[in-house]
């Protein structure tokens, strides 16, 4: 067993079952099924290679009643899966699914990596399809589900959504409901989110390594500097990091096909501009092209009058040291003249091709 803390120190007691290494997937299991019918899911999941997190309906709904609800709240929710090693995918059944719903509804894929929904009592349906844009989702409804039809109709409409109804035909006895309902939901997670590991290797897809290397974390900066002209120049990119403290040196890697790639290679001068939160729109503005980069954007010159973003996290004018070639991009070397940075703020981060936000758990 192991616990969980909800809002206000709320404890709730979970049972780990299978390897933790597998992909995780959370139960909020409901008297709608019965105690067997979750207790051979969970073994099922096991020998299907998964890693099961289940949250008893009794354990939770004892302690959520002393709280004075009768179902897991959305903050609850939300701190159950903070807490977790790896992001699970999040089986609610009957009418916990309309807080599963509402936990994921807000940078859902920063929590779970997929939903699946068992009778959700959920009225209207169209409730559900805000979510499911975001994260690949499983709809299973029996013959006595609440609105089957209108469910599966909402998923149609809904790229990364599915919908199943199990039972239509004629009545089936537990042991062959759980077998079709196994059977379903194994399925989906073997197609929408596999066990096996993506693997890249010289000379095959180019986009398979993208993706790996997506994995790693970084933060978001925008390069600036001044054509020959004196005009000011700038374009969006994370891949940057220190290299030395004595003497005080950094990189960034540039495209080569990138319009301002010789400006840089050129210019004697550039800088840094490390993002914050709410400068977002200027990374998006500063990594498309035709876009009025510096005049929707607030800047003033710094020093040797490179452009520097007002209000950044931090910044970094430099002297250019060294210039590398890097396949197709080139690799900038500055010499750090000044650094500032604003200690209240926190930064805009990108993880697997998406902006994201520090989460405290």
């Amino acid at each position: 067993m192991t616990e969980f803390r909800g809002i206000g120190g709320l404890a709730l007691q979970g049972e780990l079952m299978g390897h933790p290494d597998d992909p995780a997937i959370v139960l909020l299991e409901h008297p709608q099924q019965s105690p067997d019918f979750w207790r051979d899911l969970c073994v099922a999941l096991v020998k299907a290679g998964r890693q099961v997190v289940r949250i008893a309906h009794g354990e939770a709904s004892s302690a959520l009643k002393r709280r004075g609800t009768d179902a897991y709240t959305t903050e609850t929710l939300r701190a159950i899966l903070s807490q977790l090693p790896m992001r699970p995918v999040l089986l609610a059944a009957g009418d916990h699914a309309a807080a599963a719903i509402s936990a994921v509804s807000q940078d859902g894929a920063l929590l779970a990596t997929g939903l699946v929904l068992i009778t959700p009592d959920i009225h209207p349906a169209t409730e559900i399809a805000t979510i499911l844009e975001s994260l690949p989702a499983l709809i299973i409804t029996t013959a006595q589900g609440a609105s089957p039809h209108g469910i599966a109709h909402v998923a149609m409409g809904v790229p990364h959504a599915e919908a199943v109804e199990i039972g239509a035909g004629e009545p089936l006895t537990a042991a062959e409901c759980l077998d079709a309902f196994s059977a379903v939901l194994i399925d989906f997670l073997e197609r929408r989110l596999p066990r096996s590991t993506p693997e890249y290797r010289l000379g095959s897809d180019a986009r398979t390594l993208r993706d790996a290397l997506g994995c790693f974390a970084t933060g978001v900066t925008i390069l600036t500097a001044r054509d020959s002209a004196g005009q000011p120049v700038g374009l969006t990119a994370n891949s940057f990091t220190s290299v030395s403290l004595d003497p005080p040196l950094l990189l960034a890697c540039i495209a080569r096909s990138s319009a301002s790639s010789e400006v840089f290679r050129s210019s004697a001068h550039f800088a840094v501009n490390v993002l914050h939160i709410g400068q977002q729109p200027a990374s998006i503005r500063f990594s498309r092209r035709d876009e009025d980069r510096f005049g929707a954007t607030p800047w003033e010159p710094g020093l040797n009058g490179t452009p520097v973003l007002t209000g950044s996290l931090a910044t970094f004018e430099c002297a250019r040291h060294d210039v590398h070639e890097g396949g197709d991009h080139i690799i900038l070397m500055g010499q750090v003249e000044r650094a500032r940075f604003e200690p209240r703020r926190d930064p805009l981060l990108y993880f697997r091709g998406k902006y994201r936000r520090l989460h405290f758990s």
